[in-house]
């Protein structure tokens, strides 16, 4: 039997411990091997909570930092540790690149970093967004894409990836974390970017417009409330929806920012119930008094009492109380629906959805308050949607208005029938009291012999059989070889009214059979009886109706 010499011996168990490490941090280290496909990045990264530059250089030693697996909210650790909200922290990770990979950049993906991040790779500052206090700016729902530039990379060595980062209630990296080939990593950025921070964009370039149009339409209209609480609710919302997008540090501070950002939040969800009230004609005068006091009492906590130390509780309240009055909006549509209030099928379903996409986000923002994880809820709380759902409600918006000025135009044409209507009653009335008066002056009634009866009958035949198509005085004079003005002192004696009169009552009468029993469209209805014209269709119809074809069909169906 070999016998193995103790020198041999000991230096096989010193090298044991070392080869175990080795393997550790081997299982942690992100290996490059491919640039065909993303490398992920998620899993144990190095961390350490205070801030010094030397964490960025690629040979400082971070074996004693403790290991967070990301993505995920970095809060509860930092708060856990600190015991405050605010501060910086720096993760470190080790990526190794295949040696036989084309020298070429690659793109890293760090999803998105709250509130601030500035990111290195072996040393070398490859990229960063917001700033750091003293001059704090966050950026925290802007996606991270930086560019490794192929000089920077070692292989078949060691490479070190280094984030500073800047937390205050919110400090978390979200969403993907990868290495990727520079195809990849430019299709990512445009399409993150374009859902996170090109569409919040969108959506305040659509509402300024709207907000004009409102105050405009207050401006002319103070009684229709309505239109107060929109443009004000849009204000509110616009002030949410910058603060998802914005480059600027127009804030001046992270509190200042919290402040604005939770007060807007609250004035949302107290204008928007009231103009759900105003639209829907709700009458809860109770619940606005109740609103204006929760909005009173908000702003003044906001303005004298909400500072760092009351900051993470105050937030929590507004949260919750918020997000509540959430689901009373989705009440005031539901009883709208119920009670088959005006516009409430127009309508509804659009703000539904935006106030589905609030609720959502006060989930969102509850679970960063609460330094929770954003997977807590179960998939989609990682993301804030409510800059996707106010599109929905301006489309809604927009239908309202279309419809109230389509029923407001059909309003003015019903009144223009109506005086037109009287006009021609009135003109009537006049000659017929003015021939009844000469008749009984002179003693003379007019009568027809048997040969001009025998014409007005087939006059009157051919009417009935034609009167759909375009037919005239002279055409049907013509038939009968009567002169044409001979033919309608003739026809108004033999059947007691006007010629024109007559046709349009038959087309009058066949239209009203049609409006009953069938759903054909007015204006086809109106042309396929022998009006040229929608307009002298609604003209005539009262005449012999006594109301406008829309009230008619509305009165018939329910009869």
């Amino acid at each position: 039997m070999h016998i193995i010499p103790r020198s041999i011996l000991t230096f096989l168990l010193l090298c044991v411990p070392y080869c175990l490490h080795a393997a550790e941090e081997s299982s942690k280290t992100a290996v490059v091997k491919t640039l065909e496909e993303r490398t992920s990045l998620e899993g144990a990264w190095k961390i350490q909570l205070g801030d010094d530059m030397k964490y960025a250089a690629p040979e400082f030693d971070d074996r004693s930092w403790e290991e967070v697996s990301l993505p995920r909210s970095l809060m509860s650790l930092a708060h856990e540790k600190t015991g405050g909200v605010k501060g910086v922290l720096w993760l470190r990770k080790t990526v190794y690149f295949d040696y036989n990979l084309p020298k070429e950049d690659i793109g890293l993906i760090l999803g998105r970093i709250a509130q601030a991040d500035e990111t290195y790779f072996n040393g070398e500052k490859i990229g960063g967004m917001g700033g750091f206090p003293p001059e704090d700016h966050s950026m925290w729902n802007h996606p991270r894409h930086y560019q490794i530039h192929k000089t920077l990379i070692r292989y078949g060595r060691p490479n070190v990836i280094a984030v500073r980062l800047s937390y205050h209630i919110y400090g978390e990296v979200l969403g993907t974390l990868a290495l990727a080939n520079m195809d990849d990593w430019t299709t990512n950025r445009a399409v993150m970017n374009i859902i996170m921070i090109i569409l919040c964009y969108a959506a305040i370039v659509m509402g300024v417009p709207l907000f004009l149009i409102f105050f405009f339409f207050y401006s002319r209209r103070r009684e229709s409330q309505e239109y107060l609480y929109y443009f004000l609710q849009l204000l509110c919302g616009l002030i949410i929806l910058f603060d998802q997008c914005t480059y600027w540090n127009i804030y001046g501070s992270i509190l200042n920012r919290y402040r604005i950002l939770g007060w807007a939040w609250v004035a949302l969800n107290v204008v928007h119930p009231i103009f759900l009230h105003r639209i829907y004609d709700l009458k809860r005068k109770k619940v606005e008094i109740f609103l204006w006091f929760a909005l009173g009492v908000v702003t003044f906590i906001d303005l004298f009492f909400t500072n760092e130390q009351w900051l993470h509780f105050h937030g929590l309240l507004l949260i919750g109380a918020t997000t509540q009055i959430g689901w009373y909006n989705l009440s005031c549509h539901i009883s709208a629906l119920m009670k088959k209030r005006p516009y409430a099928k127009l309508f509804s379903f659009f703000g539904i959805a935006v106030i589905l996409g609030a609720i959502h986000d006060g989930f969102v923002y509850f679970i960063k308050f609460m330094f929770l994880d954003a997977d807590i809820l179960g998939p989609g709380f990682e993301y804030m949607v409510f800059h996707v759902t106010v599109f929905p409600l301006y489309l809604g918006t927009t239908l309202v208005l279309v419809a109230r000025f389509v029923q407001m135009m059909s309003e003015v044409e019903d009144l223009n029938t109506s005086l037109e209507t009287f006009i021609i009653e009135n003109a009537l009335l006049n000659e017929q009291l003015k021939g009844s008066s000469e008749s009984k002056k002179k003693g003379v009634y007019p009568v027809i012999n048997g040969k001009g009866e025998e014409k007005i009958q087939r006059v009157v035949e051919y009417i009935h059989k034609n009167y759909t198509f375009d037919l005239s005085r002279e055409g049907l004079a013509a038939t009968v070889d009567v002169h044409p003005d001979n033919l309608g002192k003739l026809f108004k004696i033999y059947t007691n009214k006007k010629m024109g009169d007559y046709i349009n009552e038959l087309r009058v009468k066949d239209a009203a059979k049609r409006l009953a029993q069938t759903d054909e469209n007015i204006i086809d209805i109106a042309f396929s009886v022998g009006f040229d014209s929608l307009r002298t269709f609604n003209r005539v119809f009262p005449k012999f109706m006594k109301v406008t074809p829309e009230k008619y069909r509305k009165i018939i169906r329910k009869l």
